[in-house]
């Protein structure tokens, strides 16, 4: 059975984050493949690093998973007025070195233990390209490793420092097709091994979840600026003042930004799994403001539900999403959203005609058996591919 290696920043059920969700899924439901350890931080928020975890090595839905340690925890104001100095501005190559140390999480023990066990695993699997845990770990065993970099078009992804680091895997692995055009036109690195895989979707069974739609959008995952949700709530309080009803906003997930009083808009935080999938079944509409997605599983979980989405055109994979599905409606400024919403409001059927076509879509192209044939496929190929040349220079 070969040996793989998944690195990630944060890992845990209560941990929200696309890319950390992404990796528990793949690896409890390949562990029955591989022998999987998953190598992380005792972190559990992504702002402060803040150690939360016990470390040590534990067993978590049948993988083992070793944690290790944060050195330091981040400054948060600080590095965010550090990173305003880096991104689109004239900076030298040593403020990019400084801004990747203040962005953390700062883990030496992590960093040691994969150079000092690379001969233990067959491959290691990065998730994310953004984070010391990839950008310190990678390079030590490149030979053997395979990047996930979750990647969309940021101010980071257009940093020097990330530069070599693409060059540097056996081979990579994107959500999307547009995460992979961005990155090969990006890095000019498409000839190493690549793979296009994503990520699987349970579909529920309507009889398991009560559908009852309610006077509420839901919004699900990270309530932070950086998602877009500063502009959400703008929106959202300008169509009700226009359009004066019980509607309210939901959201379902860790609040790391202020949000505005009111009864309109309701911070749920961390939600059960039984919870988010009634709140999904239930939602006039799933809204995703956020402009950088590599693949959005919120989306694609709110379609698994019967639910119509509503998205930033800003996203080129959000607008291919939807465009490809029929799922929802894109919106760009405060008429496109209004819009949406009186779709979504005001004809049910319409709502569910475009609910059942997202539901359709993530069923052909989403569903889990076909996503882990192509990630075990891959890993096999690449695994062996290691090992071949690996044999060749002993």
């Amino acid at each position: 059975m070969k040996r793989l290696a998944f690195v990630i920043q944060r890992y845990g059920e209560e941990v929200n984050g696309g890319a950390e969700e992404l990796c528990r899924q793949v690896a409890e439901r390949l562990a029955r493949d591989f022998s999987i350890d998953v190598l992380t931080t005792c972190a559990r928020d992504y702002l402060t690093w803040k150690n939360h975890y016990r470390e040590g090595t534990r067993s978590l839905n049948g993988v083992r998973v070793r944690r290790f340690p944060v050195a330091r925890n981040r400054r948060v104001r600080a590095f965010g007025r550090f990173s305003q100095k880096i991104y689109g501005k004239p900076h030298t190559f040593t403020q990019e070195a400084e801004w990747m140390e203040r962005q953390g999480p700062d883990t030496p023990r992590l960093r040691e233990y994969i150079g000092g066990h690379s001969r233990d695993y067959d491959l290691f699997v990065f998730f994310t390209y953004l984070y010391p845990p990839t950008f310190f770990g990678l390079p030590p065993v490149a030979g053997k490793s395979l990047l996930l970099p979750c990647a969309h078009d940021e101010p980071p992804l257009h940093l020097e420092i990330f530069r070599a680091l693409f060059h540097l895997p056996r081979g990579l692995i994107f959500n999307t097709d547009e995460e992979r055009r961005l990155v090969h036109s990006t890095f000019g690195n498409d000839y190493l091994p690549w793979t296009v895989c994503g990520a699987g979707i349970v579909i529920p069974d309507p009889a398991g979840v009560p559908v009852r739609p309610e006077d509420y959008l839901l919004y699900l995952g990270r309530v932070d600026v950086e998602k877009g949700c500063g502009d959400l709530f703008d929106l959202f309080r300008r169509y009700k003042e226009k359009r004066p009803s019980p509607l309210k906003l939901l959201l379902a997930g860790e609040v790391n930004m202020k949000v505005p009083r009111g009864r309109d808009i309701t911070p749920l935080g961390f939600v059960s799994p039984a919870s988010k999938a009634a709140l999904l079944a239930n939602a006039r509409a799933t809204v995703v403001p956020s402009r950088f997605e590599s693949l959005s599983l919120v989306a694609l979980e709110s379609w698994a539900a019967g639910t119509p989405v509503i998205a930033h055109k800003g996203s080129p994979v959000l607008t291919r999403h939807v465009e490809k599905s029929g799922g929802g409606w894109l919106y760009g400024g405060f008429r496109d959203f209004s819009d949406c919403l009186d779709h979504s409001l005001t004809d049910e059927k319409v709502r569910r005609r475009h609910g059942q076509a997202g539901r359709k879509y993530v069923a052909r192209h989403y569903r889990w058996e076909k996503v882990l044939a192509s990630y075990r496929s891959f890993f096999l190929s690449m695994a062996n591919k290691v090992g071949r040349d690996s044999a060749h220079r002993d």
